[in-house]
């Protein structure tokens, strides 16, 4: 009897690894849109500012604005934000779908204070709280998008991209930056983003300003140069960089249709406010999220 007991006990073992496996293997993807294959206007502009989708089934509905982000945080009277509070009213959610993070313990003293602050980010959270409905962050964590990313690319790799993107960019608007200041900023980004907030272990040799440079000259075939930091456009096939570029988008479309897939669930209205090229992208992913029958 112990030995037919201990047997059993083992194909369950089995049975259970076996079934944990299929289920990884099964999980969702979405059907999305190559960013190689995105129609571009010839300026590399979106059909317009805000471009909005409405997709419809019975009872639910999704009403996507995809936007242009805006680089003047003064101009608080672009029809982008009249169209999409236009839109959003007329739409009248039961939730809404914002990028950027979690804002639903955001304050703003007026529309125009959040608008200022937050552009459409902070327009959305002024709406959903001039309905009474819940603010969905829509982008996945930071730990989540990087623990994906490193399952395909190595720590250099990733930190040539990240750090490039979410620090350096942000970084050329202050003119003449001394090598050591950039240094300081690298340093704290390490700490507080990557390893606190992403938590990824790095090794000391790994957290060095040199080991990023390093790894930026293999990754882009140029010396690091705060001065000359070219463009790095996702949408050029041409690179490594923008390969890793076009993954992490990847990573937050699939998590973001999933979002809004698991929100219809229990919601008939939902609206969602998110940079343009994910509404290209996502597309096909949101006809098939819109069609799903649902209990």
């Amino acid at each position: 009897m112990k030995n037919i007991a201990a047997l059993l006990f083992t194909i369950l073992i089995i049975t259970s690894c076996h079934q944990k496996v299929k289920q990884h293997k099964t999980e969702k993807e979405y059907t999305t849109v190559s960013y190689l294959d995105i129609k571009l206007d010839p300026n590399g502009h979106l059909p317009s500012n805000p471009y909005i989708l409405e997709f419809k089934k019975g009872k639910k509905e999704i009403v996507f604005c995809g936007v242009e982000h805006l680089t003047d945080n003064s101009d608080v009277e672009n029809k982008m934000f009249t169209t999409i509070e236009n839109k959003f009213y007329a739409f009248q959610p039961t939730i809404i779908v914002n990028e950027g993070g979690d804002i639903s313990k955001n304050k703003y003293l007026s529309k125009k204070d959040a608008l200022q602050k937050d552009g459409e980010i902070g327009l959305a959270k002024i709406m959903a709280d001039s309905l009474k409905i819940k603010t969905i962050n829509g982008d996945p964590s930071v730990d989540y998008e990087f623990s994906q990313l490193l399952k395909n690319y190595t720590k250099g790799e990733f930190l040539a991209y990240i750090v490039t993107e979410r620090l350096m960019w942000g970084l050329v608007g202050e003119q003449n930056l001394p090598e050591k200041e950039i240094e300081k900023r690298y340093t704290t980004f390490i700490e507080k983003y990557i390893i606190q907030k992403g938590k990824i272990t790095l090794s000391p040799q790994e957290k060095t300003f040199a080991f990023y440079k390093t790894n930026y000259r293999q990754l882009v075939k140029r010396e690091f140069s705060l001065k000359d930091l070219k463009p790095t456009n996702p949408f050029d096939d041409n690179g490594k960089f923008q390969e890793i570029g076009r993954k992490s988008k990847n990573i937050r479309d699939q998590f973001l249709l999933k979002t809004i897939d698991q929100l219809l669930d229990s919601n008939n209205k939902v609206f969602v406010v998110f940079g343009g090229w994910h509404l290209l992208t996502c597309k096909p992913g949101l006809e098939e999220v819109i069609k799903s029958k649902r209990d």
